[in-house]
C-alpha cells in the first residue's frame, strides 16, 4: 500500500512541476494566466503573449 501511495504522490508531484513552466517559452508560469488546451486541461503561461500564441496554435 505504501508503494502505491508513493507512486501516486510522485506522479502528482511531477505533473505539478510541469505546470510551473510556460509551454511556449519554458519560463516560470504565472498561475493567473491560463487557457484550456484541446484536451480540456488548464495550462498556465508566463505572459499574455504566450497565452495568445498557444490559443492561436490550438484553434
Amino acid at each position: 500500500m505504501k508503494t502505491l501511495l508513493s507512486i501516486a504522490l510522485l506522479s502528482f508531484a511531477s505533473a505539478a512541476m510541469a505546470a510551473d513552466k510556460c509551454p511556449i517559452s519554458g519560463k516560470d508560469a504565472d498561475p493567473s494566466i491560463t487557457a484550456k488546451g484541446k484536451d480540456g486541461k488548464t495550462v498556465a503561461f508566463c505572459c499574455n503573449k504566450c497565452k495568445a500564441k498557444f490559443e492561436k496554435q490550438n484553434k
